[in-house]
């Protein structure tokens, strides 16, 4: 008859005195794995989220040639444009964004808006938005 190993198991752990305790290695590893990967996921899925909620927009900044505010009319007009998601005026009226889909239309289009409207701009400066926030919140903490 075979000496069966596991028959006496109990008995030896018990006279050597090993208890079980805690968490296995492997339960352990698990766990850690576990954390930081959702650790991972909770920072990295909102910012993936937001960067292919934004990635076709553009940015185009706007001023009149004759340092006049801005006509609300026309910023309307700017806002019915195809493409166009929006239309920001700073605090003194002198400038406008013009937040567009790139995938749609372009600066082209909208200085053809201001042509057809007889209306002299100067396209100051043409930026990706994601780039254009990131600059924002910067200058938020000056």
């Amino acid at each position: 008859m075979a000496y069966n190993s596991e028959k006496y198991r109990e008995k030896r752990e018990k006279v050597l005195g090993v208890k079980k305790r805690g968490l296995s290695f492997g339960t352990l590893a698990t766990i850690v794995s576990l954390v930081i990967i959702v650790g991972l996921g909770i920072v990295v899925v909102p910012k993936s989220i937001a960067y292919f909620n934004t990635r076709h927009l553009d940015d185009a900044i706007y001023k009149l040639q004759n340092a006049e505010t801005w006509p609300v009319e026309v910023v309307a007009g700017i806002r019915e444009l195809a493409g166009v998601k929006g239309v920001e005026t700073d605090t003194n009226n002198s400038r406008i964004v013009v937040i567009f889909d790139k995938s749609i239309t372009g600066t082209p289009a909208i200085n053809a808006f201001f042509k057809q409207k007889d209306i002299q701009t100067v396209l100051l400066n043409h930026v990706g938005h994601a780039d254009r926030q990131k600059i924002l919140e910067k200058e938020a903490k000056f």
